[in-house]
């Protein structure tokens, strides 16, 4: 077997599907020379967590993915940065880079996953499917503010421990499905519906702070936490709020009971999980963090 010759924080099991990793000569520590790489599979709609070594500890660089500049955070000797597709990303192969001054270390190699959506058929009100001159006036003054609300999650995590499902039950409608309004209105639910009658408590995925608390015409009686690091989860469709604009709150605290308010065929809880300006599955939040706090 031939000897390990590099520092262990070199080796990173994280479950991947693939994993090749290129490490520097011993002691080759300096921005001339380092290559480093592991491979990760990504589909549309999912996130992904990856894992490198803090190269220069008196250094601060950017991580960027597809032209976008990422948040990570430090873990032991590691970075540690969730890295996302969108529902709608093209299935083509994407790298990230640590850059630190002039030198662009490669991190990730992301490979796209093909993923099929089912599609489904919903009867709603009317008024919720086309929207008159006043309500769409509120629907964009709400989008106005939400996208406010999203802008100013910080760089660090709020959270310390993997992200949980709000609730246990079963699911109605899962993340991704095509839907069709009273054979009107196309759209995808780009969130997890989970069954729940009036009055069940629900709890948050991760600590976080409370942004939104507040109805809002689609998702009704909605909370909203910023769990840092540019991740949200939503909790709509409430009968009750039970939390407060502004204040913190940890993992698995109440924040409201289930409902059925705003856009609707009935009672149950709408979960959406938004990671750096996209609403991905939640699931697959929960399964990078759990990766990450093993």
């Amino acid at each position: 077997m031939m000897k390990i010759l590099f520092p262990l924080f070199f080796v990173l099991l994280l479950g991947c599907a693939k994993q090749q990793v290129q490490v520097p000569q011993l002691g080759a520590l300096s921005p001339e020379n380092i290559s480093f790489k592991i491979d990760y599979d990504l589909s549309p709609g999912e996130v992904v967590l990856i894992r490198f070594p803090h190269f220069y500890s008196e250094l601060a660089g950017e991580l960027v993915c597809q032209d976008q500049v990422l948040p990570y955070h430090k873990q032991g000797d590691d970075l540690v940065a969730f890295v996302h597709a969108s529902y709608f990303a093209e299935l083509k192969a994407f790298e990230c880079f640590y850059k630190v001054g002039t030198r662009d270390i490669r991190v990730a190699q992301i490979e796209m996953i093909e993923k099929i959506f089912p599609s489904e058929r919903l009867n709603v009100d009317m008024r919720h499917v086309s929207l008159s001159p006043k309500d769409q006036a509120r629907v964009d003054e709400e989008q106005i503010f939400l996208n406010s609300v999203y802008k100013l999650s910080p760089p660090r995590p709020y959270f310390t421990k993997a992200f949980i499902v709000p609730l246990n039950t079963h699911i109605t409608s899962i993340y991704g499905a095509r839907r069709v309004f009273n054979n009107e209105k196309q759209t995808q639910h780009l969130g997890t519906d989970f069954r729940a009658m009036p009055g069940v408590p629900i709890v948050t995925a991760n600590a976080g702070k409370v942004v939104v608390a507040r109805e809002l015409f689609y998702t009704g009686l909605t909370v909203t936490i910023d769990h840092g690091m540019g991740i949200f989860t939503v909790y709509g469709h409430l009968s009750k709020i039970q939390a407060t604009e502004g204040e913190f709150v940890p993992l698995g605290a109440q924040i409201g009971l289930s409902g059925a308010t705003g856009r609707v065929t009935g009672p149950h809880l709408h979960w959406g999980v938004r990671v750096q300006g996209h609403f991905i599955d939640g699931h697959s939040l929960v399964r990078a963090s759990e990766r990450a706090f093993l």
